[in-house]
Parts: structure tokens; C-alpha cells; sequence
């Protein structure tokens, strides 16, 4: 006679699983109405030679339409320049109409970019994040991670900072009335 095996306990384990975020999220604003009179925030972080060519031209065009840019340089995002950081884009956020937040070129200034907009559009600011093409996915996945899928993007090309500022100038040029476009702002 042979030995029967006793069936073993069947074990149900649980594993935590995360909801994705809503397809929803949190609403997007739009300026609905002409630059004019407005304060437009400009934000950049200091490192990419060719995002500030654009916010430089984008300053010009700006107070051509009648608008008032501000430019918040935004830094670190540790420690106690971290905290600074965190506080003067608070400030920044509060200060102005609208705004852009840019420029994700890489993946850390992409997630800083993409948190900075988002930081406007928690205030109710019209806000657009502004990514080079090869990290809009990334852009996408950050802001729907942060809650707001529609978020506002523009993608300009990659890579940008090789360019010459010559080429960098016909960028912003070229991609002004699509930023405001997506504003929801006129001219």
C-alpha cells in the first residue's frame, strides 16, 4: 500500500494593487480671452542654453501682445534648495495668469517641468508644460500620474540644445502661437 499524499491547503494571497489613474483627472484651464493685460509666467531651470533663447524671444513677444512675462528660474529640487524651489514656484504660481513650465529634455527635467505646470493648474492658472518630442510620452505618463492627463503639452524638437541661436530664434518663432494656442489665449 502506498502513501497518499494530503491535499495541501490551497493559500489565497492578496497583493496590493494601485488603481490607475482616472482617465479624468483633474480639469485643464484655458485663458479664453487675448494675452492682453495678462501676466504670463515663463519658468525655466538655468540649464538648457536653447529653452532660454525661447523664453528670451518669448518675453518679446509676450510684451508685443500686450502681456507682462515673468520669468521664474527654478532650481534644485533636494534638500534646502529644494525647499526654496518648491516656494518660489508656489510664489510663482500665484503670481501670474498663466504660464509655462519647460524644458523636459531629459527625464529629471521633464518630471520638474511637468510638476511645475501642474502646480499652476491647481491654482486654476491655464498652464502648458513644454517637453522636446522624444520625452512627450514621459510628459504624458508624469501628468496623468500627477492627476492631470490633460494637461497641456508642447512638444518642440529634439534635441534642441546643439542647435545654433539663430535656429533657436525661428523655433520660438515658429512655435509662439501654438503656445498660445494652447493657452486658449488670442493675440
Amino acid at each position: 500500500m502506498g502513501i497518499i499524499p494530503s491535499p495541501r491547503p490551497k493559500l489565497r494571497v492578496r497583493l496590493p494593487v494601485a488603481r490607475p489613474p482616472s482617465d479624468v483627472g483633474a480639469p485643464s484651464f484655458t485663458v479664453d480671452g487675448p494675452l492682453r493685460g495678462r501676466t504670463v509666467g515663463l519658468r525655466h531651470e538655468g540649464s538648457w542654453r536653447s529653452w532660454i533663447t525661447i523664453v528670451d524671444e518669448w518675453q518679446r513677444y509676450l510684451r508685443d501682445d500686450g502681456a507682462e512675462p515673468s520669468v521664474l528660474l527654478a532650481k534644485g529640487r533636494v534638500g534646502d534648495e529644494g525647499e526654496r524651489t518648491r516656494k518660489d514656484v508656489a510664489a510663482w504660481a500665484e503670481s501670474v495668469d498663466c504660464g509655462v513650465s519647460g524644458l523636459g529634455t531629459c527625464g529629471s527635467c521633464t518630471s520638474n517641468s511637468v510638476s511645475d505646470a501642474v502646480a499652476l493648474e491647481r491654482l486654476r492658472r491655464p498652464a502648458v508644460a513644454a517637453v522636446c518630442s522624444e520625452f512627450e510620452t514621459h510628459a504624458r505618463n508624469m501628468a496623468s500620474y500627477l492627476g492631470h492627463p490633460s494637461l497641456k503639452i508642447l512638444v518642440l524638437p529634439y534635441p534642441l540644445e546643439a542647435r545654433p541661436t539663430d535656429e533657436l530664434r525661428g523655433i520660438a518663432a515658429e512655435y509662439y502661437p501654438r503656445f498660445v494656442e494652447l493657452l486658449g489665449a488670442t493675440r
